[in-house]
């Protein structure tokens, strides 16, 4: 399904160790079914204790065709949890895949803001055009919530030439709610 082997390889050889002991990352069938719990699933709390080396199975979880398609979004989406280089390669890799699911996208571009915060409005600002809304609503809700001066005028920007009615409201909303002082990430 996807171009696995070298991009895997390469992108594992990304992923560095902070010398810092963690408990050993679940397999990735044990991380398949947390993730495809209906209600729960591990809180932020988990993924810090699994370390940096999860995102590498939640690589391999993402690019596992025969996963349930939730399960392979919230391996994105779980990938926030690791603000780290390679993490960064993956969400932009799901997000700029030709063919990729709108909801995939959405997924990467909304992980990407969680993760980077300030650091992402770059890479996320250009999906604001994107052709789908509702990969335009990620963006917002990326944008909207990093808050910079920069996020917030990417989102002003938008708003004139936004078509699509909920995504506009979306934007006003985002603009309209009070500017606190951004998380540093």
């Amino acid at each position: 399904m996807m171009r696995t082997t070298v991009w895997t390889l390469s992108f594992l050889a990304v992923v560095s160790l902070t010398g810092t002991a963690f408990a050993a990352p679940p397999s990735k069938a044990e991380l398949a079914q947390l993730l495809s719990g209906y209600e729960d699933v591990p809180p932020a709390s988990a993924w810090r204790d699994w370390g940096p080396e999860t995102l590498g199975v939640l690589v391999e979880l993402y690019q596992d065709g025969e996963q349930q398609p939730f399960v392979r979004m919230r391996a994105v989406s779980a990938a926030a949890h690791y603000p780290s280089a390679a993490a960064r390669t993956f969400l932009l890799a799901v997000a700029r895949a030709p063919g990729q699911s709108d909801l995939f996208v959405r997924e990467a571009v909304v992980s990407l803001g969680r993760a980077f915060g300030p650091r992402a409005v770059d890479d996320v600002r250009p999906f604001l055009r994107h052709r789908e809304p509702v990969v335009r609503e990620g963006a917002v809700v990326a944008l909207a919530e990093i808050r910079t001066p920069e996020a917030l005028s990417a989102l002003r920007t938008r708003l004139p030439d936004e078509r699509t009615r909920h995504v506009a409201e979306r934007i006003r909303r985002g603009l309209a709610t009070p500017t606190t002082a951004a998380p540093p990430r």
